[in-house]
């Protein structure tokens, strides 16, 4: 059976996977515990920010080596990045549910000077990802943030939910400088992140009536 990923090593704290395919081959390393030699390079100087934002809000130390193909696509290293890093977390927030159980559900809110963003998301095995921008929110309509479209970033957030796998309502609420808004917006997910992985006794594996294995199952990470 063909995998879509390659699990190189995992434990409770860390996991280090790998998507490789004819265009990109990327290696994405997660662990709960500090590592500053844990920094995302992606082949974009935005996109790494953004994982380093992401990394921060979710208090996550995440490592991503990124080899392109013939054709460097931003879409595509976006969207793989994002599946890869959300698949690897998937491992380590799975392991949690089952041993000691977590929130699942998180919400999170980040400001940086104008721009303001929300985000819920739930984790119950579905893949969504729902992106609101406010009127208030011009920024987040600008065609292109730094060397990235703005479609690369929407393309991030929702290939993460697919990866993860969770349900994500974000929010852009305030905001004029698309690099503010992207960047609270990346926080806010990392927050809410890290609210759901919060330990909670109540909300163990063994005592959810939602998910059963196929919640946890994934082929794909077998």
């Amino acid at each position: 059976m063909a995998h879509l990923f390659t699990i190189h090593k995992s434990t409770p704290d860390y996991v280090k996977i790998q998507k490789k395919t004819q265009e990109l081959d990327i290696v994405v390393e997660i662990s709960t515990k500090f590592d500053p030699d844990l920094r995302p390079d992606t082949t974009s100087c935005f996109l790494d920010h953004m994982v380093d934002t992401l990394a921060w809000g979710a208090c996550l130390s995440i490592g991503v080596k990124v080899d392109c193909g013939k054709w460097r696509s931003t879409h595509t290293i976006c969207e793989d990045v994002a599946i890869t890093i959300g698949a690897g977390l998937k491992k380590i927030f799975y392991e949690k549910l089952e041993k000691e159980g977590v929130n699942i559900i998180g919400t999170g809110y980040a400001c940086l000077d104008e721009s303001l963003s929300r985000a819920v998301v739930g984790v119950e095995g579905r893949r969504n990802a729902f992106i609101h921008v406010s009127d208030d929110c011009t920024g987040a309509r600008a065609e292109n943030v730094e060397d990235l479209h703005s479609a690369d970033m929407i393309a991030f957030v929702e290939g993460f939910f697919q990866g993860f796998p969770a349900t994500c309502q974000l929010d852009l609420i305030h905001g004029r400088d698309p690099h503010h808004v992207w960047e609270t917006a990346f926080h806010a997910i990392g927050e809410a992140l890290r609210d759901c992985m919060a330990p909670n006794p109540w909300r163990i594996g063994k005592n959810n009536p939602y998910y059963g294995e196929e919640g946890i199952a994934d082929a794909s990470l077998v």
